[in-house]
């Protein structure tokens, strides 16, 4: 079964030209509205950020220094603070050492990842090698003729979608953008 198409079925619901462009003035007043509530928005969140995001900071760095200040203490005292364990619990805390995702490393800096590729491939191990291909659709579309691309399985493709763009005259942008130096709507 053929994917169903998103394009609407020609059928005409609106009767005069005045009507149509009715609609367009509806929908460019709509998209202006919208743009200057998305400002609105997005300015109050920055004030937000402004606001909390010191503070935030602050936070994060101070208790980042007292992880690695209790790091440091869990390390030395390992064997008393969990005996086999990896966590321990406190009060207010649960606190121990988590194994992290596996992560392939080069042994040593005598080897980069060239030489390892090489390596895999000199002892056979090609499994391990990754050959990504793919057809270069880009330069395909520029240099191949019709014909050519049918040959091979492909075919361009473009389609055409309706649009309506609000007209905006640089007054009324400046007004919805530049305010006090700041992004504020109007």
């Amino acid at each position: 079964m053929p994917p169903k198409s998103n394009r609407l079925k020609p059928e005409a619901d609106i009767a005069t030209r005045a009507e149509f462009e009715c609609v367009l003035d509806n929908i460019a007043n709509g998209q202006l509205e919208r743009d200057a509530l998305v400002l609105e928005r997005d300015n109050e969140i920055l004030q937000l950020r402004e606001e909390f995001d010191p503070k935030i900071n602050a936070l994060n760095e101070r208790m980042n220094a007292l992880v690695l200040r209790a790091e440091r203490y869990a390390t030395i005292h390992r064997e008393s603070l969990f005996g086999k364990l990896k966590s321990a619990v406190s009060a207010l805390t649960t606190y121990g050492f988590r194994m992290g995702n596996p992560t392939l490393k080069l042994l040593n800096k005598k080897w980069n990842w060239e030489q390892v590729l090489e390596a895999l491939k000199a002892k056979g191990l090609t499994q391990f090698v990754v050959v990504k291909e793919a057809p270069d659709k880009d330069a395909m579309k520029v240099q191949l003729a019709d014909t050519d691309l049918a040959a091979v399985g492909c075919r361009v493709d473009q389609s055409e979608t309706f649009f309506v763009e609000p007209k905006r005259d640089a007054a009324a942008d400046q007004r919805l953008t530049l305010e006090n130096g700041k992004g504020v709507a109007a």
